[in-house]
């Protein structure tokens, strides 16, 4: 018999891909060793704790993470943001009353776990729709922008009777929305304010960097510290700023999170919190921030390729989050990086690549990928290249013109992100099809279309 699973890992491992994308350990480790791992993979036996009813050493443990935070209470979660995103909305929900009818506004741009748990509990979006980044003439963006103070305000003017506001920030590009303007707004409404900072896990870690939603202000702020911090994939934290909430968010925590909770898990996120505080302590990020800003640098004056800044983003952007834009396709992009330079990256847009790093990303690796981009930006001015553009594949936009006006079955997106682009039971607009088209046309896979 064969480990198809293990062998099919070793085989890509072989390959010495540069991984540009999460986990933000990047492969490289922290703390525990492969061996630990087993030893340490326990069951809820006296002396170890329990996840879902702590007293002992998990319980001091979450006590510390409030205090590095400084929140009411902050959890650990062994199913991600996921898991955090479900049972912060369900806490909202239990709000509800026949005057609030059951509404929640929700940013269009928010993972499909937030549309899960509107369907699950029977609340009624109102969508917060960004307006799309202006990434310069000659360059068509999909990039979505920040949700603003403003924008929320006029929402929130037209629908007063809602449970809470769910928005995403940092977004999968970078970009930071102003939550302690918006709480704000939301003040004078008594609504609270519920943020996917699932990208965002190392904003509270380093200075140089926009501030984190849960220093800002936020009632709940769910974070993937698999993304961007050196902790193994599905960890997450809920932070909990509004004592109201608390009770049930730990509810719901109890009900969405498994009940096998993986003790490795818990290393992992103890460790990757307690060694980013310790740098930030140290001041130890300033060398990682001038690698970046270095490499930034290097590849900002291209021919062919852009680089997504604060010279596009009117609001706060998160650097550490490198987007390349450019007139071809983002999937076509990212297969020249993975060809040319082993370059594995996080996500292709329509025409761009996003790519994630983190304070585990050494020199070597930014010289790296500055090196491969350059050689890249000059591959776009041949005439093969052109040619091979005009090679890529065509498909039938009259057949999905046709969808106008229809209502959708399942809800259509792509992954990642996994925003969605129509909802289940919406009808499909031109506007969707139009994105739905140019999102094909740079090869990338519409799941439930």
């Amino acid at each position: 018999m064969k480990r198809h699973i293990a062998d099919g890992l070793e085989q890509y491992l072989s390959k010495d891909m540069k991984p540009w994308h999460m986990p933000g350990h990047k492969r490289k480790g922290i703390g525990c060793t492969l061996d630990d791992i087993y030893k340490f993979d326990m069951t809820e036996v006296s002396g170890v704790d329990d996840l879902h009813n702590p007293e002992e050493m998990i319980l001091k443990s979450q006590e510390q993470l409030a205090k590095i935070y400084n929140t009411f209470a902050s959890y650990y979660m062994v199913n991600g943001s996921t898991g955090g995103i479900l049972s912060a909305i369900g806490a909202v929900a239990e709000k509800k009353s026949s005057d609030k009818a059951g509404q929640i506004i929700i940013a269009r741009n928010c993972h499909k776990s937030v549309y899960n748990a509107c369907e699950i509990f029977g609340l009624k979006p109102k969508y917060l729709e960004p307006e799309y980044i202006n990434l310069g003439e000659g360059f068509t963006s999909h990039i979505y922008g920040e949700i603003t103070p403003e924008q929320l305000k006029n929402t929130l003017e037209a629908n007063p009777d809602v449970v809470a506001v769910v928005i995403t920030s940092p977004t999968y590009e970078g970009v930071v929305s102003d939550i302690a303007g918006i709480k704000n707004v939301l003040q004078s409404y008594n609504v609270p304010l519920i943020v996917d900072e699932a990208h965002g896990a190392h904003l509270p870690f380093i200075f140089e960097l926009p501030k984190s939603a849960v220093s800002d202000g936020a009632d709940i702020v769910v974070q993937s510290l698999h993304k961007t911090l050196p902790a193994l994939t599905q960890t997450a934290i809920i932070h909990v700023n509004n004592e109201e909430l608390n009770k049930s968010v730990k509810k719901y925590l109890s009900i969405f999170m498994s009940s096998s909770p993986s003790y490795p898990m818990l290393c992992s996120m103890e460790e990757a919190v307690v060694a980013s505080y310790e740098r930030m302590i140290a001041g130890n990020y300033k060398s990682y921030i001038g690698s970046l800003r270095d490499f930034r640098e290097s590849v900002s004056s291209l021919e062919n390729i852009r680089l997504l800044g604060n010279l596009q983003v009117e609001s706060a952007y998160d650097e550490t989050r490198i987007v390349f834009y450019s007139s071809y396709s983002g999937e076509l992009f990212a297969r020249m990086l993975r060809e040319m330079g082993n370059i594995e990256v996080e996500m292709s847009g329509t025409n761009y690549v996003v790519l994630i790093s983190t304070f585990m990303d050494e020199p070597e690796d930014f010289e790296h990928l500055a090196r491969i981009i350059k050689l890249i930006d000059k591959e776009f001015d041949s005439d093969d290249f052109r040619e091979k553009c005009n090679d890529e594949a065509t498909f039938s936009k009259e057949e999905l013109h046709e969808l106008v006006g229809t209502v959708v079955e399942d809800n259509i997106y792509v992954y990642p992100p996994g925003s969605y682009i129509v909802a289940a039971g919406e009808k499909i607009s031109k506007e969707a099809i139009d994105k739905i088209i140019e999102l094909k046309a740079s090869g990338k896979k519409i799941i439930g279309l």
